[in-house]
């Protein structure tokens, strides 16, 4: 069919939503960079390609096709995977709207003679490529198309696995399909089959990338699509390590253990396949619990209570703090406690109860215990998570021995923060008086 069928003009509106520059495009649509002007953000909109020649019958089939990936990533939250935001139609034209990511795929790492990532950055991306899949599988979806194109790296240098418009949601995790889908070169020896894929499928493409991203060449290669089929169900890979010396041997024994050819020689899950990249990014020198406060920086950093801390002042508040994580219903602070610890909500939703009255509700970026770490007095009331959180406990003795810029910083943002609070509960008593 000629592609140009296919095409449309870029409307300048689809809903809400204010659409801008093309961004890329694809077999199932083109992607449009967009505002979202009621909640003012920066979005990115899908738009599945429309042909006017299709019946009525045929246009359902093919918008049921284009929101399976809103019916996939709609289920997916996860600070590694693209969110997304909203799905519909205006007219003819069927519409995704996505996170708006500021960055570029791993393509441009991929290529025969383009620019390496260092051994440790693919173990870090990759790393967080595998949570992101263990959360998915376990929500009950299967991406099968996991490949360069498919991830990408923000400018912060962080990861997001993309486009699940071929995913699969399944409670079972076992799926066979009908047809061969996919992207040949990063297909597993059961997805060329056409027999039944599982998580160790996706892990399997995972494999391919980090093999490409290491070589700068995919696994097998062939212009025949038939001999990269051939080649992925009877032939071994090459070790990474003896194509590109700077790779670890355990790295490379990783990604051939991902490459297997029998699913039950791969990683199983992918808690499994990041627990041993956790231990590869040690051989690095670097430990998991360095990759956790990378990430716990960043966390903070997203904050507006740390607006203006430099790095050297994050790392300070680390060292005066601790990252504590809790499960939905767990207590973080019990009424009637003593301590002289300060709060902050990294991720997720807690609840502040009197008794077993809710008397109010946090957010990410929301601290409590000021009078505490001022005073070390009684807890007045209990917070408890509402979902899993992650929380900043900030204690005032360890305070004392970070910088005086850095206690500056904190203090002035401490005091902020607390003349808030009471403004907030000054208008709450005047509302009641």
């Amino acid at each position: 069919m000629d592609k140009s069928a296919l095409s449309f003009e870029k409307p300048n509106k689809i809903g809400k939503y204010e659409v801008y520059d093309e961004l890329g495009r694809g077999n199932c649509g083109v992607v449009y960079g967009g505002f979202d002007p009621f909640v003012r953000r920066d979005v990115a909109i899908k738009v599945a390609r429309h042909d006017p020649n299709d019946d009525a019958e045929a246009t359902i089939v093919k918008q049921r096709d284009f929101f399976s990936e809103a019916h996939a990533a709609g289920r997916l939250q996860h600070p590694n995977i693209v969110a997304l935001f909203d799905a519909g139609t205006e007219g003819d034209l069927a519409y995704i709207v996505m996170e708006f990511i500021e960055g570029d795929t791993l393509l441009d790492y991929c290529k025969p003679n383009g620019k390496r990532l260092t051994p440790r950055k693919v173990v870090e991306i990759m790393f967080k490529c595998a949570k992101a899949l263990a959360y998915s599988h376990s929500q009950g979806v299967l991406h099968r198309d996991i490949k360069p194109g498919n991830i990408m790296l923000t400018v912060t240098g962080d990861a997001r696995i993309m486009d699940f418009s071929i995913a699969e949601v399944t409670q079972s995790l076992a799926y066979r399909p009908d047809q061969i889908i996919g992207s040949p070169a990063y297909m597993s020896p059961e997805q060329v089959r056409k027999e039944t894929m599982g998580a160790v499928s996706d892990l399997y493409s995972l494999g391919a990338v980090m093999f490409q991203l290491l070589t700068g060449e995919a696994p097998f290669r062939s212009k025949e699509v038939k001999e990269v089929f051939r080649q992925i169900l009877n032939d071994k890979p090459k070790r990474v390590d003896e194509l590109n010396p700077e790779v670890p041997s355990q790295l490379a024994d990783i990604i051939q253990r991902c490459l297997s050819k029998a699913p039950s020689n791969r990683y199983q899950t992918g808690h499994e396949l990041a627990a041993a990249l956790t231990r590869c990014y040690d051989q690095l020198r670097n430990t998991e619990a360095q990759m956790n406060r990378r990430e716990h920086e960043n966390a903070l950093k997203s904050l507006a209570f740390f607006d203006g801390f430099n790095d050297d002042e994050i790392e300070e508040m680390l060292n005066a703090s601790q990252i504590l994580s809790f499960n939905a219903d767990q207590n973080v602070i019990n009424e009637g406690d003593i301590d002289d610890t300060f709060y902050i909500l990294a991720k997720g939703d807690a609840g502040v109860y009197k008794g077993k009255k809710r008397i109010d509700k946090l957010v990410k970026g929301d601290c409590f215990g000021e009078i505490g770490f001022l005073t070390a007095t009684k807890r007045t009331a209990t917070v408890t998570a509402l979902t899993d959180v992650l929380v900043l406990k900030v204690n005032a003795s360890l305070m004392e021995e970070a910088s005086p810029e850095c206690q500056l910083r904190y203090y002035k943002a401490f005091t902020q923060t607390l003349i808030y609070r009471l403004s907030i509960t000054s208008a709450r008593l005047s509302a009641h008086g």
